[in-house]
């Protein structure tokens, strides 16, 4: 039914280069919306908007890549979906950070954290005030209970 509806947009000549006052694309929308029990016709909306020019893997004006709105969400299953485009997974957002230095910050576990290494994200990197991710993941309340010795 969406698709149906977003079809109909595009054909009437929707614009899918629209920015919002914040800088955010329509592919920060789209992905906002991603939901892994319906990733079929997620899928079709966004091949539907990728053949009218909509750039899914670039990012945000404040530097944000799919990934770091994957791990915004707190979504492996996100995370899992993005990982055939070619997004630099250690891209830093304008706050300076990685998508695994924002997981290292907000999680909840270390499953987001360890599927980011697995899939090349640099565990060296250090923030502009020289924290590693150990560091930062020290700070993290949610980590006190879990082995974070992985990060070092």
């Amino acid at each position: 039914m969406i698709t149906l509806k977003l079809e109909f947009l595009l054909k009437k000549g929707a614009d899918v280069s629209i920015i919002d006052s914040k800088g955010n694309n329509l592919g920060h929308y789209v992905f906002n919306t991603f939901n892994p029990k319906n990733e079929k016709e997620f899928q079709q909306k966004v091949n539907l908007l990728k053949a009218k020019g909509l750039q899914v893997d670039k990012p945000q004006k404040n530097g944000n890549t799919l990934f770091h709105l994957a791990v915004e969400k707190q979504s492996l299953a996100m995370l899992k979906y993005i990982e055939n485009y070619k997004i630099n997974i250690n891209a830093k957002n304008n706050e300076g950070l990685t998508a695994l230095q924002k997981a290292v910050m907000t999680a909840k576990n270390d499953e987001i954290m360890k599927y980011l290494i697995s899939k090349g994200a640099d565990k060296t990197v250090k923030t502009d005030f020289e924290e590693t991710l150990f560091d930062l993941a020290k700070e993290n309340e949610a980590l006190k209970t879990i082995d974070i010795n992985f990060l070092k």
